[in-house]
C-alpha cells in the first residue's frame, strides 16, 4: 500500500490556495472598479498581477495534485472523498474544512470574473458599435457569416435588388 500525503503537507498547500485564490478575489474586485472607471492604466496592472497570481496559483494546484498522485490517489472529488476516509475523524474535520473553503472561494472567484467579462463584453459590444458609427457604417449591413464572424452583406442587398 501506498503511503498517504501527509495531511501538514495538504493543508498548507491547500491554505496557500486559498490565499492565492483570496488575492485573485480582491484582484478582480479592483479589476470590477477600474473598469467601471475605464482605467487603462489600473487595469493593465492589474492584468499583471492576476498573471502573477494564476501563475502561483496554478504551481500550487500541480504541486498538490502531485501529492496525491504519487500516493496513488486520484486529485478528483472521489479520490480526494478516499482520501478524507483513510483520515481519522480529526484530520478528517480539518481536511474538509479547508477544502470548504477552498471551493468557497473558488466559487467566488468564478463569480467575480464572470461580472468582469460580462462587462467587458459589452463595453467591447458598445465600442464596436461606436466605431461602427465612425466609420460609417451601416449596422443594418452586418450579418454573421458561417464561422460566427460578422460580415458585411450590403453588396449582397444590393444585388438582390437588382
Amino acid at each position: 500500500m501506498t503511503q498517504l500525503p501527509s495531511l501538514d503537507q495538504i493543508n498548507a498547500l491547500t491554505t496557500q490556495g486559498i490565499t492565492f485564490l483570496t488575492t485573485l478575489s480582491e484582484l478582480l474586485d479592483a479589476e470590477y472598479q477600474a473598469l467601471q472607471q475605464r482605467s487603462i492604466e489600473q487595469l493593465q496592472e492589474l492584468v499583471g498581477q492576476k498573471t502573477d497570481t494564476l501563475q502561483q496559483l496554478e504551481e500550487n494546484n500541480q504541486a498538490r495534485n502531485q501529492l496525491f498522485i504519487s500516493a496513488g490517489i486520484t486529485p478528483d472529488k472521489p479520490g480526494l472523498q478516499d482520501y478524507k476516509a483513510r483520515l481519522n475523524e480529526t484530520e478528517a474535520a480539518s481536511f474538509t474544512s479547508l477544502w470548504s473553503e477552498l471551493e468557497q472561494v473558488l466559487r467566488q472567484v468564478n463569480e467575480k470574473n464572470k461580472r468582469n467579462e460580462i462587462i467587458i463584453t459589452r463595453n467591447s459590444r458598445n465600442l464596436e458599435q461606436l466605431m461602427s458609427i465612425i466609420r460609417g457604417q451601416n449596422q443594418k449591413n452586418t450579418l454573421y457569416n458561417q464561422s460566427g464572424g460578422k460580415g458585411n452583406y450590403s453588396a449582397q442587398n444590393s444585388l438582390g435588388k437588382a
